[in-house]
């Protein structure tokens, strides 16, 4: 007998352990907003498990400061992205994100 995969984004509730049933709502674990469920009944609250992994590769990604060299193409300069970056913010080839300077030794990268 074969597992049978389901798709967890469809869920618009799950039971509780209250016996009482969670509906999908935003979640706030630790200082961030994610998907979830919050009980009808004990308010409860239950966090997406991509979300929380997630953030799990964010912090620890966080704590080892990502560190690259700049090089040159043509006459520009690149910084390339690691996979683990780009896998975490879902990042493509040909996106383009935006620069903006922060201080003189930061300079801030928003995704479009």
């Amino acid at each position: 007998m074969s597992a049978k995969q389901v798709d967890i984004n469809k869920w618009t509730e799950i039971p509780c352990e209250c016996g009482g049933m969670a509906g999908r709502s935003t979640v706030k674990y630790k200082d961030y907003e994610v998907r979830g469920w919050v009980c009808k009944k004990c308010k409860k609250e239950y966090i997406h498990p991509e979300d929380s992994l997630k953030i799990s590769r964010f912090e620890a990604l966080k704590k080892s400061r990502v560190r690259v060299k700049i090089r040159t193409v043509g006459q520009s300069l690149v910084i390339t992205l690691p996979k683990e970056i780009t896998e975490l913010y879902g990042l493509q080839k040909g996106e383009t994100v935006g620069l903006s300077p922060e201080s003189m030794t930061r300079i801030g990268i928003e995704l479009d």
